[in-house]
């Protein structure tokens, strides 16, 4: 978020600016009502908070399997004539 500093979100999330920076860098496993809680401050999913550099938006995944699935319907129906 652009003017978020690590201070403000540390004191607006109830936490240390330590324990933040550690939960940024991943050096501190974080439970997931703390995860939720950075997630829904930095407006984002926390599947968005979690994922690897580089690796596919879930929600894209289950969108192209959505797509396919009905697809495979429409052939069906078509089979079926």
């Amino acid at each position: 978020m652009k003017g978020l500093t690590q201070e403000n979100a540390a004191n607006d999330l109830g936490c240390s600016l330590n324990t933040y920076t550690k939960i940024e860098r991943g050096e501190t496993n974080v439970p997931f009502m703390r995860l939720n809680q950075i997630a829904k401050y930095l407006g984002v999913n926390v599947a968005d908070l979690v994922r690897e550099a580089g690796e596919p938006d879930i929600r894209n995944i289950a969108a192209e399997l959505l797509i396919i699935r009905n697809e495979i319907e429409a052939i069906k129906k078509m089979l079926e004539r």
